[in-house]
Formats: C-alpha cells, sequence, structure tokens
C-alpha cells in the first residue's frame, strides 16, 4: 500500500456538498507518515464541501487494484505546508506555495480506514485503523 501511495501521480478525493450530493475529483497528493495531502484552491467546491463537512474518501484510480482511504481532512498549519511543498515539487516539479493561480490551502487527511484488495497484497495490506 505504501509503496502504491508513493508512486502513483493522482487520487480521487470525494467529499458533500451540504445539502447531501458527492463531489469528485482527481488531485495530485503526497502520502507521508500514515496521512495523505492534497493542494486545493480556497475557492474549489471541494474546498466549500470540507469546510461543512470534514469526511473525505480518498481512492486510487484502478478499479482492479482497489485501495480506498476514509478519513477527515483539515486545513494544514504553516510548518506542515513547509514541509510537503518540498515533497510536492520533488514528486510533480510544482510548489503550490508560489504558484498566483488561485490562494492555495493544503489539506491533511487523517485515515480512520483503509481498504485493499485486488493486487495480491490485501492479507498483509488489509489496514483499518479505527
Amino acid at each position: 500500500m505504501e509503496s502504491r501511495l508513493g508512486r502513483e501521480p493522482t487520487v480521487w478525493v470525494s467529499t458533500v456538498r451540504h445539502n447531501g450530493r458527492p463531489h469528485s475529483v482527481p488531485v495530485w497528493f503526497v502520502w507521508l507518515d500514515l496521512k495523505l495531502y492534497f493542494a486545493t484552491g480556497a475557492e474549489t467546491q471541494k474546498f466549500a464541501n470540507l469546510f461543512h463537512n470534514q469526511n473525505i474518501t480518498v481512492t486510487l484510480p484502478d478499479p482492479n487494484k482497489v485501495l480506498i482511504i476514509e478519513g477527515e481532512a483539515h486545513v494544514s498549519d504553516r510548518s506542515t505546508v513547509e514541509i510537503l511543498a518540498d515533497y510536492f515539487f520533488h514528486k510533480y516539479e510544482w510548489d503550490f506555495r508560489y504558484d498566483d493561480t488561485t490562494l492555495w490551502r493544503l489539506i491533511e487527511v487523517t485515515p480512520h480506514k483503509i481498504l485493499a484488495w485486488g493486487d495480491g497484497y490485501e492479507q498483509k495490506e488489509g489496514i483499518r485503523l479505527l
């Protein structure tokens, strides 16, 4: 699981609007120390959704090698932003701190439950955190 999360370029992030409708989008991400991080604009639908409901689901795009993370998302603190910006730069050659296309926010996802199957490692990596 850790190696897959380290090499995958994108994940699908699913949040819920205030009226209960789901919202899913692909995002770049970094997996570090059992947490997932992604940057998003402060004016995006996913950011608005997380303001009202911090529950989140993150999935890898491969339907044959499933990985689902259920957790809680929050805006990262300044010191975490400084550390993770380097990881984003090394993975994507992109530093969201200096990208002025929007007001970027780093979102930190703390997993409560991780499910994986289809890659032959589910017996070893079927992790349940809560």
